[in-house]
C-alpha cells in the first residue's frame, strides 16, 4: 500500500479526503440510484463503466470497513447516514499507514471524476431536509403586479406545460415566480413573462397573477422549449435589453437579477451562464427549497443539507443574454420538438456569435417526473435536427404557429 502523501501526487483527487471519500460514496450511489442515473441519462452512460469500476475496487477486499460499509449503501442509496458511514470508513483508510485501501480504488476514482458529470450530494439535514410546501400555499402567495407600460430592462422569460393537476411542474413554476418577486433588484427594472404552451390555457387563472405578462401559445402536440421561448421574447420581451430564458424549475437566490444586470455593465459582454454546477435535488429536498425559499422567504437555498445530484458544467436551465444578439442569430431554433438538444444548439449559436461567459452562483433544480427524450423507436429527439442549422434570418415567435397548420 503506498501512502497519502504518494497518492496524492499520483492521483490529483486523492490530495483532498473529504472530496475523495464523496467521490468515492458518489460513485456508489451512482450505481444503483435511479433518480441520480436519470438526473442526465446520456451523461450516466457516458461515465457508466467508470463508476461502476470504484464499485467493484471496494468490494474486491472481502469483509472490511469499507467493503461492508459498501454493500449497505448499495442497498440503500437514499440513506444518508450509510452515504457519511463510507465517507468516513474510506477518511479512515486513507489516515492509515500505509494507507488500506483496496488496490486500484484510488486509479478508478481518478477515472471516474475524469470522466464523469455527475456527483451526488448528501448533506447534513439527509433525514428530512426541512418542511415540505404545498401546491395550495403557493397558490395563495399574492404578488405586486407591475405596470405594463413603461421601459425596462429585462425579461425573464419562462417557457411552460404542465398537463397533470397535481404536477409537480406547476408547483416549482409558482416556486420560481415568488423567488423572482422577490429580487433585491428594483421591481420596475425587470418583467417576468410565462409562456404557456399547450392544447389549452391550463394554468392561466393560477400563473397570471404570479407574472407579468402571461401568454397563452397554442399547441397540442410536443412541447417546443424553442418555440415558446421566441413566442416569450417576440411577444412579450421586445423592450428588453437583457433577456434570461429561464427553465420553470430552476429556482434562484434574491440577487440573481441584480448581478445579471451588472454584469452586461462590463464592455463586450454579451452573454453569460449564472452558473457552473447546477444542484438538482430530489423530491424531499425540492419540497424543502421551496418552502425555506417561498413561504419562508428566505435569501438564497442553502445547498449544505440538500439531497441531490451536481450536473457540472449542464447546457441549459438558465441563460442571460442581451436581446440584441438574440435577434440576430434568429432566436432558438423551433424544429426542436420534445426534450432535449435545443439548450445546447442554442448556446453554441450564441458563443459563436457573442462569446458566452460562465459564472458560480448558487442554482438549484427542482425535482419533476421526467420527459420522454426518445421517439417510439427509441431515437433522441434531438438527432432529428442538425445542429447549428437554423438561419439567423428565421421568422420566430409566431404565436400562431402550430394552430395555423390544423
Amino acid at each position: 500500500m503506498t501512502s497519502y502523501q504518494d497518492l496524492g501526487r499520483t492521483y490529483p483527487i486523492a490530495r483532498d479526503r473529504d472530496d475523495f471519500a464523496a467521490a468515492v460514496a458518489s460513485s456508489v450511489v451512482l450505481s444503483v440510484d435511479l433518480f441520480a442515473q436519470t438526473t442526465a441519462p446520456d451523461y450516466w452512460n457516458w461515465s457508466e463503466s467508470a463508476h461502476r469500476a470504484v464499485v467493484e475496487s471496494l468490494l474486491s477486499a472481502e469483509d472490511t470497513p469499507l467493503s461492508r460499509a459498501t454493500v449497505q449503501l448499495l442497498a440503500h442509496p437514499e440513506n444518508g447516514a450509510y452515504h457519511h458511514h463510507l465517507q468516513n470508513c474510506v477518511k479512515d483508510a486513507l489516515a492509515a499507514e500505509p494507507n488500506s485501501l483496496p488496490d486500484r480504488l484510488a486509479e478508478a476514482v481518478w477515472a471516474a471524476e475524469r470522466v464523469s458529470r455527475l456527483r451526488v450530494h448528501v448533506g447534513s439535514g439527509w433525514q428530512a431536509a426541512g418542511k415540505g410546501a404545498a401546491l395550495d400555499e403557493l397558490k395563495g402567495i399574492r404578488h405586486t403586479r407591475q405596470p405594463t407600460e413603461g421601459p425596462f430592462e429585462a425579461a425573464i422569460v419562462i417557457p411552460f406545460r404542465g398537463r397533470d393537476p397535481q404536477s409537480a411542474r406547476i408547483r416549482n413554476l409558482l416556486a420560481v415566480l415568488s423567488a423572482l418577486n422577490l429580487q433585491t433588484c428594483a421591481r420596475h427594472r425587470y418583467r417576468t413573462v410565462v409562456v404557456e404552451a399547450d392544447s389549452e390555457p391550463l394554468w392561466r387563472s393560477v400563473v397570471a397573477p404570479a407574472c407579468d405578462t402571461y401568454i397563452f401559445a397554442p399547441a397540442a402536440g410536443r412541447f417546443s422549449k424553442a418555440w415558446a421561448t421566441n413566442v416569450g421574447v417576440v411577444q412579450g420581451a421586445a423592450e428588453a435589453e437583457a433577456i434570461c430564458v429561464l427553465d420553470a424549475d430552476i429556482l434562484v437566490d434574491d440577487d440573481f437579477v441584480e448581478r445579471a444586470l451588472e454584469r452586461f455593465d462590463v464592455p463586450g459582454t454579451q452573454a453569460h451562464w449564472p452558473f457552473q454546477d447546477m444542484l438538482f435535488l430530489d423530491e424531499k429536498s425540492s419540497e424543502a427549497a421551496i418552502h425555506a425559499r417561498s413561504l419562508e422567504h428566505g435569501s438564497s437555498v442553502n445547498h449544505e443539507p440538500m439531497r441531490g445530484v451536481y450536473m457540472r458544467r449542464p447546457p441549459g436551465g438558465c441563460i442571460w443574454l442581451r436581446n440584441g444578439l438574440f435577434r440576430r442569430i434568429g432566436g432558438m431554433d423551433e424544429r426542436f420538438e420534445g426534450w432535449g438538444g435545443e439548450d445546447q444548439d442554442f448556446e453554441w449559436r450564441v458563443d459563436r456569435y457573442g462569446a458566452l461567459d460562465r459564472h458560480a452562483d448558487p442554482i438549484v433544480h427542482l425535482n419533476h417526473p421526467r420527459s420522454p427524450y426518445r421517439a417510439d423507436d427509441g431515437t433522441p429527439f434531438f438527432q432529428e435536427i442538425s445542429f447549428c442549422s437554423w438561419p439567423c434570418d428565421s421568422d420566430i415567435g409566431n404565436l400562431h404557429k402550430y394552430s395555423d397548420r390544423s
